[in-house]
């Protein structure tokens, strides 16, 4: 006896039911509302040139691409020069590099920052690590005047 085409085409009817169906597309938040999730910064999201600063002890960086230059009050006429990488990770810009005591890190997060010192308002927060010291502070894109809080 030969099964018919009934018997054959259900189970297969069967397993296309059971098949994956594609996502429903998600609605668009209301206006005036925002995204529950943004999208992390990308590496052009911050200037190439920043400079940032922190107090007690004074300190400063130039940042221009992947390359550092770290002062201090007594350094301020030969700024030492740091090469690293630059990099974006979890929406903050790293510029890194160097071993051992010669190591350093910069972390630059978009955030208001003050600098405890004077009644300015800067775009971001900085913390620079070099070998066993930290650093904390703010930074800003030099070529924008700074803005009164």
């Amino acid at each position: 006896m030969k099964p018919s085409p009934f018997w054959v085409v259900v189970p297969m009817l069967g397993l296309l039911a059971c098949s994956r169906q594609a996502p429903e597309p998600v609605a668009a938040a209301p206006s005036g509302s925002s995204p529950a999730i943004t999208a992390p910064a990308a590496a052009d999201d911050y200037p190439a040139v920043l400079q940032a600063a922190g107090t007690e002890p004074f300190w400063g960086v130039r940042v221009s691409g992947a390359a550092l230059d770290y002062t201090t009050p007594d350094t301020r006429q030969n700024p030492q020069h740091l090469q690293g990488t630059r990099e974006m990770r979890d929406g903050r810009l790293l510029v890194h590099g160097g071993e051992g005591q010669g190591a350093f890190r910069l972390t630059i997060q978009r955030a208001s920052c003050s600098d405890g010192m004077s009644d300015l308002a800067h775009p971001y927060t900085a913390q620079f690590v070099l070998g066993a010291e930290t650093f904390k502070g703010c930074a800003r894109d030099p070529a924008v005047p700074v803005q009164a809080p």
